[in-house]
């Protein structure tokens, strides 16, 4: 018989604290509510596993995981954490609540104007350059992980969500802190992985790296560079296929050369050769050219 998950009720009251006011969103391993805080009124974000997995070891080590690199990072472009507890049904992790549209959501309404895509990019990079100086590599950057608040207006703000699959690792030697991953195994998503990500090997700050630079094709582009749902031949194009033209899925498009370098770079095969870190990478894009001066 399939195990049913627990899906809090509107009323309910979680650990005392916290009144449920409806659902955010729901994946395989949890969900996300929209709670209010009962101390001051305070509406949240409420991430907590479904009831089958809250006794999983692993699903509960990685939800704690995700909440201890939370609460290291205080940047504008990350999520905020404010709180994570326990009750009878397990962890909970307590958020802001943002109002707006995930990224993968926005890409797919209507494409996203060149310098509002260079503009999402470099908010995305400050905040992996936050985590990165605090020695956490995200492993999973991608659309659905960036949340864009306010999209319609002329200037919306990009929010990394998601530290679930998140890595730690000692800025001075470069060693991990701590692992739940067993060498050779592979987590992220295989569509803005780097190979050498894909293929089983640690992924450090140029896999974030690559990922955004993936993000970044995706919106300039309206698809990502590789796609398929072959995940074997996602990792040979991953590795091998030359980078196509940018302008592929979206005809007229022109952008200045200093931009196309920078996308060069990012997604470049060999990690050595990438920018080596979201610190780079956001110096990089903030040195494109304004858009006026994009024309070739």
């Amino acid at each position: 018989m399939a195990v049913v998950p627990h899906t809090p009720s509107r009323g309910e009251i979680i650990d005392q604290a916290y009144r449920v006011e409806g659902g955010l969103g729901a994946g395989g391993v949890g969900a996300v509510l929209r709670a209010t805080r009962l101390r001051d009124g305070c509406e949240v974000a409420l991430k907590r596993l479904h009831l089958q997995h809250a006794a999983d070891a692993e699903a509960r080590a990685r939800f704690e995981r995700e909440a201890r690199a939370l609460n290291g990072l205080e940047h504008p472009h990350i999520i905020r954490m404010l709180d994570f507890g326990f009750d009878e049904l397990g962890p909970y992790l307590v958020m802001e609540l943002l109002e707006g549209r995930s990224l993968d959501r926005v890409l797919a309404e209507s494409p996203i104007p060149p310098e509002q895509a260079v503009a999402l990019a470099r908010q995305v990079a400050a905040g992996l350059a936050a985590a990165h100086a605090e020695g956490v590599v995200h492993r999973d950057v991608k659309p659905e992980n960036i949340f864009v608040v306010q999209p319609d207006s002329p200037h919306p703000l990009a929010k990394l969500l998601d530290f679930g699959l998140a890595r730690f690792f000692d800025r001075d030697r470069w060693a991990e802190k701590e692992s739940l991953t067993r060498d050779g195994a592979v987590l992220g998503t295989p569509l803005y992985m780097p190979a050498e990500q894909s293929l089983g090997q640690k992924a450090d700050t140029r896999s974030d790296v690559y990922a955004l630079g993936v993000v970044l094709f995706e919106m300039l582009a309206g698809a990502p560079p590789f796609d398929g749902a072959d995940r074997l031949a996602l990792v040979r194009a991953h590795a091998m296929s030359p980078l196509p033209p940018i302008d592929q899925h979206r005809r007229g498009l022109t952008l200045s050369p200093a931009l196309h370098a920078v996308v060069e770079r990012a997604l470049a095969k060999d990690a050595n050769q990438r920018y080596a870190d979201a610190v780079t990478l956001h110096a990089a894009l903030a040195s494109v050219p304004h858009p006026a001066a994009w024309l070739r």
